[in-house]
């Protein structure tokens, strides 16, 4: 398996690629098959065809089509040995290829974040994103553009397989493309894992495996839970395991909940008339954006060694030096400072370098040599040392979280990076109830289901995401938030504080929903794990 984040490079399982050809072989009745496999990398897929579809059918026919020349020629090699199909291939970026229609289109194409693409690719993903769906905002990967136009050249009641990025279940930018299948297939089957594909990669993975009909309008999805990719050799593997067809589809990771306990969520918010978050909040926005933490955040002793004191400020540059404590107040800034972390944003007048002090000149001057200057962002700045929008606020998200999501109180107005999102409530309400108020069972349970993660677990929600959650607002709760942080100081197990906090804010439901709630939770947040907490 070869991780190349230049390439995209990560293939298949033999495992998986044997299971999905003989899935599609024994489910989808194809005829006159033509196939395509518009990235074939190391030929995984191919010796699955090889291995399963008929070859006393002469007119069987596979495209092959791979940037990597070398890696294009094992593949027509190891077809041309067999002398089973006929074949044709393709050397080049599958994304700018003329090529034929077909009755299968498999593979694993490639995952290329924008910024190791060339900006041709870039322009060409756009007009292929454009011309079939309404994207707005840039391109953030190679992998759409070949899901889109693989649909397009895919004909009609044909089968399209292809192994992508999680993010399609779940984030907003990937919402058109979901909308897109949704209407240009009459059958859709997502097939997800309880382990990594891609060991070392990172990244998290499901298979998409559909027949196309245009204009579809009640699109037929299914989900299946992979708990091990060996699973997949049981003989009727499928038969064997519960098919979910789901209806609510706002985000396609819900799947992991079954109807019923979907409804039993979306039951309690109603029963309970919850508020979202953005009800009681002001504004949630991203942290402050140096463009170079290193360079404009740095320890309270390299502040005083650089004689730079006049223009440092207390910052909380990442979330995990906080340790426990979900009350940031001056004992846990100087905890920071003693384990000599950086903690102070260099915040420069905004005035030319002449008219700064001799050791600011120096710094800046040492900030240039660096060429931090002709960093983009720098280059926005009236000044490129001035740090814009530094405001600070008394209540904090953690923008990604492990376990579970963190709602702090700030009440030292300590400035934050943009792992944070500055959170200010509304002159009626109280960031010290609405910190007490987030932690339970049900506003977590939301938070799994409006964030999205990744192949390490990590949970993440966007300001937007973070607004849109449900909580149950209590009154009074000061002194209550007071013990709450002490049972996180004292690394209290997560369920315990539950148990302490649920009694209060959760306090309506009886002892069987809160335990069923609690399961819901348990069983989000193993799936994003990938382990049991």
């Amino acid at each position: 398996m070869q991780n190349n984040k230049n390439t995209g490079s990560y293939y298949t399982p033999s495992i998986l690629s044997e299971f999905l050809v003989k899935h599609i072989k024994n489910n989808y009745n194809l005829q006159n098959i033509r196939i395509l496999e518009p990235s074939c990398g190391d030929g995984s897929f191919i010796n699955a065809l090889l291995k399963n579809i008929p070859s006393n059918d002469d007119n069987i026919s596979i495209d092959l089509c791979d940037i990597n020349e070398s890696e294009l020629d094992k593949c027509c090699e190891i077809l041309k040995s067999s002398n089973i199909f006929k074949t044709t291939k393709f050397q080049g970026d599958y994304l700018i290829q003329k090529l034929k229609t077909y009755s299968l289109i498999i593979g694993n194409p490639p995952y290329i974040a924008k910024k190791f693409l060339s900006k041709e690719q870039i322009a060409k993903c756009k007009e292929i994103l454009h011309q079939s769906i309404e994207v707005t905002g840039e391109v953030k990967n190679i992998w759409p553009a070949f899901l889109i136009k693989s649909t397009t050249e895919l004909e009609e009641s044909g089968v399209l397989c292809f192994v992508l990025p999680s993010e399609l279940l779940q984030v907003k930018h990937t919402k058109a493309i979901r909308d897109y299948l949704l209407k240009n297939y009459s059958r859709i089957e997502i097939f997800a894992f309880e382990e990594l594909i891609f060991q070392g990669a990172e990244q998290d993975v499901v298979v998409f495996l559909g027949r196309k009909q245009t204009g579809t309008i009640n699109c037929d999805v299914s989900f299946y839970q992979v708990e091990k990719l060996e699973d997949l050799k049981i003989p009727d593997y499928i038969e064997k395991h519960t098919n979910l067809n789901r209806k609510k589809l706002e985000k396609w990771t819900n799947y992991i909940l079954t109807e019923d306990e979907l409804n039993f969520v979306e039951g309690l918010i109603e029963r309970l008339k919850l508020n979202k978050i953005n009800y009681y909040c002001e504004k949630a926005e991203v942290g402050i954006v140096t463009a170079a933490n290193d360079y404009f955040i740095r320890s309270k002793k390299d502040i005083l060694d650089l004689n730079l004191q006049t223009v440092g400020k207390t910052i909380i540059k990442k979330s995990s030096y906080l340790k426990n404590a979900i009350i940031i107040d001056d004992d846990e800034l100087n905890k920071i400072d003693l384990e000599n972390k950086p903690s102070q944003i260099l915040l420069f007048e905004n005035k030319v370098v002449k008219k700064q002090t001799k050791s600011i000149q120096n710094y800046i001057l040492g900030g240039e040599k660096q060429g931090l200057n002709e960093r983009y962002k720098m280059k926005l700045r009236e000044n490129w040392y001035v740090v814009p929008v530094t405001w600070p606020s008394e209540g904090l998200f953690v923008k990604r979280c492990h376990i579970h999501p963190k709602l702090l109180y700030n009440p030292s107005n300590a400035l934050v990076t943009d792992s944070f999102y500055r959170v200010v409530t509304k002159s009626d309400y109280s960031i010290k109830n609405l910190t007490f108020s987030f932690y339970n069972t049900l506003t977590f349970v939301i938070s799994e289901l409006e964030g999205r993660f990744y192949g390490g677990g990590v949970l993440e929600l966007t300001p937007s995401e973070f607004k849109n959650l449900y909580v149950p607002y209590i009154e009074n709760s000061e002194d209550k938030l007071v013990k709450l942080n002490f049972l996180f100081k004292n690394k209290s197990d997560i369920s315990d504080i539950l148990d302490y906090t649920d009694s209060i804010i959760l306090k309506g439901l009886s002892k069987k929903e809160i335990k069923k709630l609690r399961f819901i939770w348990y069983k989000l947040t193993k799936r994003r794990l990938k382990a049991k907490i």
